[in-house]
């Protein structure tokens, strides 16, 4: 069940999470993560704006790539258009567990610069090849993970894509030590599929004026005996 105070057990090794980003997606996990007991690390490309975005939520900030060394997750919550330069920027990213949020949006959010064929997820594997990226948090609005809602008994889910499967195994405990559900689509070729289902919330959002508080969840036959409760 779903807590709104982020009261989940943890349910893995307290780890050194560096959230590169001080947009709303980058601030939203920074502030959820805080509340368990991993230390929370919050990047921008200069040490002032990562400082001071920090100090607003009560973690450690600075420049991105001074932390790079230290963490052991690093979630990438930059506009796609910027996924190169900051992988750049970053520096060696060997065997790092990678969290790509991004989403290959045009400048008005309404369309998808990439599909069928590739994602942004695949992109950031290639960019970073002997790092484990694993796709995660592209397809919750961060009003959502930021204002800490609750939606009654449905924990809102968070959908996982990677080749590595202890990588995985690692994000999806970080994502039940928030409160939520971590549901496994496959190998990182599955972000093909997740990147369009943020853009589908989108349009729900904006276009059909429901606003960034829905989020997607897929239940089960189990779910709705309730074997699980």
């Amino acid at each position: 069940m779903f807590s709104d105070h982020c009261e989940a057990a943890m349910s893995g090794p307290t780890l050194t999470l560096l959230i590169v980003g001080t947009g709303n997606v980058g601030r939203a996990l920074a502030k959820r993560f805080a509340k368990t007991s991993h230390q929370v690390l919050l990047g921008s490309r200069d040490d002032e704006t990562g400082r001071l975005a920090a100090e607003e939520l009560g973690v450690r900030g600075g420049a991105a790539n001074s932390f790079v060394a230290e963490a052991d997750v690093i979630f990438l919550a930059v506009p796609f258009v910027n996924l190169s330069e900051t992988l750049d920027r970053l520096g060696n990213l060997d065997d790092k567990i990678i969290v790509d949020c991004t989403n290959p949006l045009t400048a008005d959010y309404m369309q998808l610069t990439l599909g069928h064929s590739d994602s942004a997820g695949e992109t950031c594997q290639r960019l970073a090849p002997r790092s484990k990226v694993v796709k995660a948090f592209n397809a919750i609005f961060a009003d959502v993970v930021f204002a800490e809602l609750s939606f009654g008994s449905i924990a809102p889910q968070v959908f996982l894509a990677g080749d590595d499967t202890e990588s995985k195994n690692r994000v999806a405990a970080l994502v039940r030590d928030i409160g939520y559900d971590a549901v496994d689509t496959g190998g990182i070729e599955c972000a093909r599929y997740l990147e369009p289902l943020a853009e589908l919330i989108i349009q729900l959002a904006y276009t059909q004026g429901q606003g960034t508080v829905v989020t997607p969840v897929i239940l089960t036959a189990s779910d709705a005996r309730g074997d699980n409760h």
